[in-house]
Parts: structure tokens; C-alpha cells; sequence
């Protein structure tokens, strides 16, 4: 028997052996069981998590912040209507209760026992997107894979105590099964300058259409940008770090991995 028979007949032999431990072999799985677009591990060359928030009374996501269309409204509508399931945080384990996520969309005056009435889509203005930067091996680019969106009722528009309020998070996986089941109408992203080109959300958040900042990216302290800078004064060197994290990270690292 030839040395190349025999080295196949032991590879054959030893085959269950090595699978008899119940063990999975990890690189053959997904980086994320929450991924939109799941990538073998043994094709990520290099990934890291992100945090961005998208402010939508900017200008440039106003095609998503429309009056009577704001994304806020279409995802909250989704949940009150038990269409979209609702997690606690963005580690998306625990799920929140509905009563939680009514209690949540309540504004409380001065008076705890007092309620008033809900935020309105225009106050929840603030989408904090949870996602994986990956560079694929196999396709040799930078890909970006949304795992969570959280909606957000930025200080400004939550007294009396003037914090960021969280309403829910939600899987982004959920989020694009729900959006494609609405009329194109309800999830349009609007183009200005030529409405033969409009789109859905999906396909301009998959296309990088919306703006946003980095708030935070994965470190072992779980440390976000702010708490970095917080003890000096002034938001100027918060938002120049933000700046430079998102050209070392969409940019730069893209370019350097290419050529390698």
C-alpha cells in the first residue's frame, strides 16, 4: 500500500475518533449567532465590534426620520403589535417584557405617580447600532454586519432628569424580517435629488447611506469613548476621537488589509 493510500485510510480511521469529544469545531461556525451575513470564522481575517450612534435629525438621515415615517415609529408600532421581539440590551439574552416596554415609552412628569403621555417618534432620535467590522479572506473587503439596533430618547428630550433614556433593543435580524413584510412606502429611504432611485432602510444601511458616530469599540474595560475623555473638558476631543477611530476603522484598515 502506497504511503498516500495509507495516510488516507488513517485519516478515515481516526475521523470519528477526533469527532467522539462532542466537540464542534469553532472555525467552521459563525462569529456571531446574531449575524445577518454569517462568515466561517476561518474566513474572518480580522474583526472588531462597534458601537455607533445615528443621530436622526441630522440631515443625513432624515430619509429615514420623515414625518408620520420615522424609523422609530415603524420599529416601536412593530413591538406594540408583538411583530418585533424586544430585548433588554444589546447583549440581546434577556427578553424585556412587554409591560417594560410600555412602561419605557411613558413620559414621567416631577411627580413619579404622574404619567403624561408617550415620546413621540420625533423625541426617540437616537439609534445606537451594535455591529461586526470583519475583513473576509475570501472575498478580500471589509464587510459590516448590523447585530442589534437600540432605540434611544436622547437627555435633551427626556425631563426632568435630562439622561439618555433607552427604550428596547431589538435583534437586526428581526428588524430586516419586519421591514420587508411592510409596503415600500413605509420603509423608504427617500432620495432628493432622484426618487427613481429610492430605497429601502435595509439597503441603505447595507449601502452606508445613514451618518453616525462611534461611541464605543470592544476592549477588554468596556470602556466608550466618552468615559476615555471624560475628565477633560469641552465634547471637542470626544467627537475628534470619534473621528479618527472611524477612519482607522472604515478606512484605513480596509486599505492596509487589502495589499497585505
Amino acid at each position: 500500500m502506497s504511503f498516500n493510500k495509507r495516510f488516507f485510510a488513517l485519516a478515515i480511521w481516526l475521523s470519528p475518533i477526533a469527532s467522539s469529544y462532542g466537540r464542534t469545531d469553532h472555525l467552521s461556525q459563525s462569529y456571531s449567532p446574531h449575524a445577518t451575513r454569517p462568515i466561517a470564522r476561518a474566513y474572518v481575517l480580522y474583526a472588531r465590534k462597534v458601537w455607533r450612534e445615528i443621530y436622526l435629525n441630522e440631515k443625513q438621515n432624515g430619509p429615514c426620520f420623515m414625518h408620520g415615517k420615522e424609523i422609530s415609529k415603524v420599529i416601536v408600532d412593530g413591538a406594540k403589535n408583538g411583530l418585533l421581539t424586544t430585548y433588554i440590551d444589546d447583549t440581546l439574552t434577556e427578553i424585556m417584557p412587554q409591560a417594560q416596554f410600555l412602561k419605557n415609552l411613558q413620559i414621567s412628569g416631577e411627580d413619579a405617580q404622574t404619567t403624561t403621555h408617550e415620546f413621540f417618534p420625533k423625541e426617540i432620535s437616537t439609534l445606537r447600532l451594535v455591529e461586526h467590522v470583519i475583513f473576509n479572506k475570501i472575498t478580500a473587503r471589509q464587510e459590516y454586519d448590523i447585530e442589534s439596533i437600540q432605540l434611544i430618547v436622547p437627555g435633551r428630550n427626556h425631563p426632568p432628569t435630562y439622561l439618555d433614556h433607552t427604550i428596547a433593543t431589538f435583534k437586526y435580524k428581526d428588524v430586516i424580517d419586519y421591514f420587508n413584510k411592510l409596503p415600500f412606502e413605509s420603509v423608504c429611504w427617500y432620495n432628493t435629488a432622484n426618487a427613481a432611485e429610492n430605497l429601502t432602510w435595509i439597503d441603505a444601511f447595507a449601502l452606508r447611506l445613514f451618518g453616525s458616530r462611534i461611541v464605543k469599540v470592544g476592549n477588554i474595560d468596556d470602556t466608550t469613548v466618552d468615559e476615555l475623555y471624560e475628565k477633560q473638558p469641552g465634547d471637542g476631543k470626544r467627537l475628534i476621537a470619534s473621528q479618527k477611530l472611524a477612519v482607522e476603522i472604515d478606512v484605513e484598515t480596509e486599505a492596509f488589509l487589502s495589499d497585505y
